[in-house]
Order: C-alpha cells, then sequence, then structure tokens
C-alpha cells in the first residue's frame, strides 16, 4: 500500500468515526422546574396525599425525577426564588425577605444582575429558558427575568396575585 493511499484511508476512517461518535451523542435533556409557593411535601398525591388529586403533576413525576429528600431554605416566597435561581443562601444575594412593592422599589431591591443563576448558565450551554408565573425577585426594569437569562417571560413580577 502506497503511503498516500494510507493517509487517505485513515483521514477518512478518522472522519467517519467523528461522525458516528456525534450522531450517537445522547439528545440534550429537557427540563422543567416547578417552584409553588406554599406546597407542602405531602400536597401532592404523587407523594400520598389521599385528598388532593394532582394527575397531572404526578404523570410528569412518574417519568420524571421525584426529590424525596430536601430542605426548605427559606419560608417565604422572594427568598426562595432567589436561592433557587442561583444557588446560594438568600442573604448572599441580598434577599431577605418577600419584596413587596410598597418598601422594596428601586434596583437595590431584587436580584441584581451580578449573581450568578442557572438561567445564564443554560443560556450559555445552548439552552433556551423561560418562566412563567410569578418572577416576585424585583419590580424595577434592572430586576426583570429578561435581564436575568430567561429568553421568554410571561407573568407576573409581583407577588400576592391571584390568577383566577
Amino acid at each position: 500500500m502506497q503511503r498516500r493511499t494510507f493517509l487517505k484511508a485513515a483521514a477518512a476512517a478518522a472522519w467517519t468515526g467523528l461522525n458516528m461518535a456525534q450522531a450517537m451523542r445522547p439528545a440534550r435533556t429537557n427540563f422543567v422546574i416547578i417552584l409553588a409557593d406554599d406546597l407542602g411535601f405531602g400536597d401532592l398525591s404523587c407523594y400520598g396525599n389521599q385528598t388532593i388529586r394532582t394527575p397531572r403533576l404526578d404523570e410528569l413525576a412518574s417519568r420524571g425525577l421525584r426529590v424525596g429528600h430536601f430542605y426548605a431554605n427559606g419560608p417565604v416566597c422572594s427568598p426562595t426564588r432567589a436561592a433557587l435561581l442561583t444557588g446560594r443562601y438568600q442573604q448572599r444575594c441580598g434577599i431577605t425577605g418577600v419584596i413587596t412593592s410598597a418598601d422594596m422599589r428601586g434596583p437595590e431591591h431584587g436580584l441584581r444582575e451580578q449573581h450568578a443563576n442557572f438561567a445564564r448558565l443554560l443560556s450559555a450551554a445552548g439552552y433556551r429558558t423561560a418562566l412563567f408565573g410569578k418572577w416576585h425577585l424585583g419590580y424595577d426594569i434592572q430586576n426583570n427575568p429578561a435581564r436575568h437569562g430567561f429568553d421568554e417571560f410571561r407573568g407576573f413580577v409581583s407577588g400576592n396575585v391571584d390568577y383566577q
């Protein structure tokens, strides 16, 4: 076998191997994170509640990951949301209590852009991100979900919202 023939065959084999490895790579996993205010561990039927029926959430739970041992790091919504989004204690994000429109207006009252969060990290990894429902991490434009890595937002920036 001539040297050129060998090099061409080796290059073709390497190219084919790379293409096959890419084709065999598993598809990127999609996921949904659900945060519900005032929802306890035993409030869903998939966790044993006999009174309240939650068939859609039960179906999601049957095909996904169910967490059976966890702790809430905050007793109210704004700090809990900040902690979930950033992976940090809420005090380190400056969100120590419920953000209200009466006393918490201004860019300093809300989740600041300098805090890393999973929406920005996922966007950088090529994911599309969306938030639906209640934000409750700041009222001013500087604190808007679009400034924190969410490609799409449909909902309310405030708390105490009646969805009916």
